[in-house]
């Protein structure tokens, strides 16, 4: 019989911290090697997020999206997601807000 080692809290932070220090070493950009969320936004009408892990709440007043780390939240007006692929995400509309939640 074979036993499934799970990862504990510890050895996630020792393998973060090691992936982190690797990417310091390799000059790499953080997005890349860890899969922070990135999001862009174009004036108050466009925002691209990236590295997400999928939506929480769709509504046409507030967009929620879960991503490795935190909470995306997106508050206005007629929002809605224009396209989505496994990397990314566009949502459209009158942006009023963006927040994160731990």
């Amino acid at each position: 019989m074979i036993k499934k080692h799970r990862a504990s809290k510890n050895d996630t932070k020792r393998i973060n911290g090691s992936r982190e220090r690797l990417a310091q070493g390799l000059e790499l950009p953080k997005d890349v090697s860890c899969g922070v969320v990135i999001v862009t936004v174009t004036g108050r009408r466009s925002l691209v997020l990236e590295n997400y892990r999928g939506i929480v709440s769709y509504d046409d007043d507030c967009i929620v999206i879960q991503t490795k780390e935190c909470r995306v939240s997106v508050s206005g007006c007629r929002l809605k997601v224009d396209y989505y692929t496994n990397e990314e995400m566009k949502i459209v509309g009158l942006i009023h807000s963006i927040s994160y939640e731990v």
